[in-house]
């Protein structure tokens, strides 16, 4: 038994290996199998994910690894910006500058409150 698992050791050696767009590749390969009409792709995805683990060709695995988190990284980019607004609206109000369209926060639940905008100098007012 030994024998065999030293074979599949020296065989595994030089391999690839796992990184994030085989993860990302095997779990959308198993969220695919799991419809009728995309189970094609999503055995194709999981064969490729495997296939990509096993190459010996790390030069090659590593530019598409960095082709695909260049490719995604505007998308996670987003995603976090949008996480941290959501979790901001519940502290503070977002209101537009009548006159330069900037942007301020001001706190919630501070009643009526005048707000001078940073960029142009208008004073407006606004109901945090």
């Amino acid at each position: 038994m030994n024998k065999y698992l030293n074979r599949i050791q020296y065989y595994f050696k030089n391999s690839y290996g796992m990184d994030k767009l085989s993860l990302h590749l095997y779990a959308a390969g198993f969220v695919f199998c799991l419809f009728r009409r995309s189970a094609t792709f999503g055995f194709v995805c999981i064969v490729y994910s495997t296939w990509r683990c096993l190459s010996r060709n790390k030069y090659r695995r590593n530019r598409e690894r960095e082709a695909y988190e260049n490719f995604i990284s505007p998308l996670v980019r987003w995603i976090n910006k949008y996480k941290i607004q959501v979790g901001n609206n519940r502290y503070y109000k977002i209101f537009k500058c009548p006159n330069c369209s900037q942007k301020m926060r001001v706190p919630r639940h501070k009643g009526r409150v005048t707000i001078t905008c940073r960029n142009c100098g208008t004073i407006f007012k606004g109901k945090s």
